[in-house]
């Protein structure tokens, strides 16, 4: 991606581009952060972040912003990408096992587990380096950020860790194991959103027989 940049075969002054971008969140991290000393805080999120940023990654991801404790990636941007939908999903499940292996170590040091949750949705975004001349960085802009915040948020009253849009589930180039919730209502959003929840599965890397 870096190339690509350099090399001036994308922008970021700005496009229309179609991309799945990805929310995650920790769950109940605020009542860990009252429980320990700030320096094992630090420690833990940043074992996490490193965990999931190395997952997103994996899968030519391009993690946006850490925000407190939530990530926001994005798949197609700033270089296309082809299959950014079914990208997204393997990030999406290769970091729950990552999760659980994070949470592995965690335990060896004597901390509770950690829980997120994960959103997913595909759309329309401007893509660009946006802020002042002192500091500007790349953004997604546009309904499709936030449709995707507000999944990720879902999980809560869901009671599940990976939800994804049809407009994800459409654009999957092989079978993933997913259960349809009932459509939904969200604040901001005209339409109610048909989502669904990813099943517990074995991640599979690409490539892997």
């Amino acid at each position: 991606m870096r190339d690509e940049i350099l090399g001036g075969r994308v922008t970021l002054n700005g496009e229309l581009k179609e991309v799945t971008v990805l929310f995650a969140d920790l769950r109940d991290f605020t009542r860990l952060v009252e429980t320990i000393p700030p320096r094992e805080v630090v420690t833990v999120i940043n074992t996490y972040f490193e965990a999931m940023s190395e997952a997103i990654g994996s899968h030519q991801g391009l993690v946006l912003q850490f925000i407190g404790d939530e990530i926001e990636a994005v798949f197609g941007a700033p270089v296309a990408l082809e299959n950014h939908q079914q990208r997204a999903i393997d990030a999406a499940l290769e970091m729950r096992t990552r999760l659980s292996q994070v949470n592995l170590n965690l335990a060896h040091q004597g901390y509770a587990p950690l829980r997120h949750g994960i959103g997913l949705h595909t759309g329309k975004v401007v893509a660009a380096n946006i802020g002042s001349p002192q500091r500007l960085s790349y953004t997604m802009v546009g309904e499709t950020v936030n449709i995707a915040s507000r999944i990720q948020d879902l999980n809560k009253a869901f009671d599940t860790d990976i939800l994804i849009s049809d407009a994800v589930r459409q654009g999957l180039d092989r079978g993933i194991d997913m259960s349809p919730l009932s459509p939904v209502s969200v604040k901001g959003v005209r339409e109610p959103l048909h989502l669904f929840s990813i099943d517990k599965q074995p991640f599979v890397c690409v490539g892997e027989v």
